[in-house]
């Protein structure tokens, strides 16, 4: 199965109970973060040498909505200053 993350995105990690939301590092555009893990376009760490949970799968928009979770992209604060 192919992973392709994007800037707002939910996922659910293996080993991890509620879905989490997809980040781009401002500081470097090739950088996804979910909760307090790097992961590339891909879905797979960044730095092969970082262990980070598995991505089991992208929730879709219905899914996402259907949990309660925002499915509209909201600028990072610091952007927005």
């Amino acid at each position: 199965m192919s992973i392709r993350l994007y800037d707002s995105a939910w996922v659910a990690l293996r080993g991890v109970d509620t879905p989490q939301q997809v980040l781009k590092d401002r500081a470097n555009p090739a950088i996804f973060v979910v909760g307090s893990y790097r992961y590339d376009i891909d879905g797979r760490a960044f730095y092969i040498n970082e262990p980070v949970p598995e991505i089991l799968h992208l929730l879709s928009i219905q899914d996402a909505r259907t949990l309660g979770l925002s499915t509209q992209y909201s600028a990072p604060k610091s952007l927005l200053s």
